[in-house]
């Protein structure tokens, strides 16, 4: 794995495969193929801006990790552009201790280009947008999300996807669980402007609510000013499924555990993606903690 780690705005060791690093802007070049994952650790700093531009024909993977036990209020604004025909698999993991998290991220789709995102946000208090727009034909962009709150916690995370050209592609499937007083607002909002001809827009949100004192809001919108394309979208809010909660009663489990076990069944094709061994353990222990 490459690792890149960003602290007081400055990247102290050397580049791997030609990456660049000017400006808050970090370059990877035209034409990069990775086999192993680049992960970039933005380390303490809670007022931070950052870009990152993948280069024509690259196929690389990008785990971002933003941590901070700082209390004060934190902000964050990133941009991610795929040029070109790249296909990019992009892990952000967001945990913050503030009260007052702040994350705008954005991300540029050109012609041609893939981008598979996912977002997992285990914060104690954030206002999070993850925001997609395609602007190249023939582009597709996935994304999925899952934000987990308990004791205290509070997480608005807004998902937005445009689709700016013809033949693109987006879809959304993301997941809120809240336990004991946590909250979780999740929204997603898909748009297809006008002229916009055979875009195809999916999106689906579920909720997952583990206590009589958690509170989900699920919210999904569908913007479409182009008749010919297809678009849909689904929402669920609800507890864990008692028969599968009872059949593993069944089998020797306590129903705490039977609940983590299904919950993090749910989440396992995002867990399964962070290639890095430290951060899945400790994104793990986070999950668990608050179920």
């Amino acid at each position: 794995m490459h690792q890149i780690v960003i602290k007081n705005h400055n990247i102290n060791d050397s580049l791997p495969l030609g990456i660049t690093f000017e400006d808050q802007k970090l370059i990877i070049p035209n034409n990069t193929v990775s086999v192993d994952p680049i992960k970039i650790t933005i380390k303490d700093d809670n007022n931070e801006s950052l870009e990152i531009v993948v280069g024509q024909s690259s196929d690389v993977t990008i785990i971002l990790e933003i941590a901070s036990e700082e209390l004060e209020k934190n902000t964050y604004d990133l941009n991610l552009v795929a040029k070109q025909n790249s296909r990019v698999k992009y892990l952000l993991v967001c945990d913050l201790a503030s009260k007052d998290a702040q994350l705008h991220h954005y991300f540029t789709a050109e012609r041609d280009s893939n981008l598979d995102l996912i977002g997992g946000f285990v914060s104690n208090v954030i206002n999070a947008k993850m925001n997609a727009k395609l602007i190249g034909e023939g582009s597709n962009v996935s994304i999925r999300a899952v934000a987990i709150s308990s004791t205290n916690n509070n997480q608005t995370i807004d998902i937005e996807l445009v689709h700016a050209a013809k033949n693109s592609t987006g879809m959304m499937h993301n997941i809120a669980i809240a336990n004991d007083n946590g909250k979780v607002v999740l929204n997603g909002v898909e748009k297809i402007l006008k002229g916009m001809k055979n875009a195809n827009a999916y999106q689906s949100l579920k909720g997952i609510i583990g206590s009589d004192k958690a509170v989900i809001e699920v919210n999904p919108i569908l913007l479409i000013d182009e008749y010919d394309v297809k678009a849909g979208h689904g929402a669920t809010i609800g507890k864990l499924d008692q028969n599968s909660v009872y059949y593993l009663m069944s089998r020797g489990l306590e129903r705490k555990e039977a609940e983590k076990l299904m919950i993090n069944g749910f989440l396992n094709p995002i867990i399964k993606e962070i290639a890095d061994e430290t951060l899945k353990e400790r994104f793990v222990s986070l999950v668990n903690q608050r179920l």
